[in-house]
């Protein structure tokens, strides 16, 4: 641990701009972007502030026969609850966990999402702010509704339809060999 708050500390900067490096600096800024280092420690920080934001959580969600509360990648985290109350729960707990380690929660970012036909009506929070309720998102590449699978499945197929219908001309092609197409 040491060695990388040593590597942190004494490291310097400089701009490049106009084919020109400038005067190297020390920053104030405590992980580098671009850094090999950052994403493993910003995984790192993440995983204590899970843990600890999820310490007295006990979720309702449950896939073959394992609780499961949330759903990572990167520094996006799905919650995941069996209702309203619970998510406002998780929400909150998240929110206090991130502030009480210096990380905000975005607002304006974070969307909640039903896969249930009835509306959320709990008023859910982050630093105050409610946060808003979508019919859909896309998430990771694949779209999330309210309607389950349907939006993700319909937008799929007119992708596959799309791709097909540019290959029309090769299919009908008769120079090109049956083998070949």
């Amino acid at each position: 641990m040491q060695s990388i708050k040593n590597l942190y500390s004494k490291a310097t900067i400089a701009v490049f701009v106009h084919g020109r490096v400038g005067d190297c600096f020390h920053t104030t800024v405590r992980v580098r972007q671009g850094c090999l280092l950052s994403p493993t420690l910003f995984n790192i920080f993440l995983e204590r502030v899970m843990v600890d934001a999820l310490s007295e959580h006990s979720g309702t969600i449950s896939i073959g026969g394992r609780t499961i509360t949330n759903l990572r990648f990167a520094g996006d985290i799905d919650g995941l609850s069996g209702s309203e109350e619970e998510l406002a729960r998780l929400v909150t707990s998240l929110d206090q966990t991130a502030s009480r380690h210096g990380m905000e929660i975005s607002a304006k970012k974070t969307k909640l999402v039903t896969s249930s036909e009835n509306p959320i009506t709990t008023r859910i929070t982050v630093a105050g702010k409610e946060l808003e309720t979508a019919q859909q998102l896309k998430y990771l590449g694949a779209i999330i509704s309210e309607q389950g699978s349907k939006a993700e499945i319909l937008a799929r197929a007119a992708q596959t339809s799309a791709a097909l219908g540019k290959l029309k001309s090769i299919w009908k092609d008769q120079n090109i060999s049956f083998k070949l197409r």
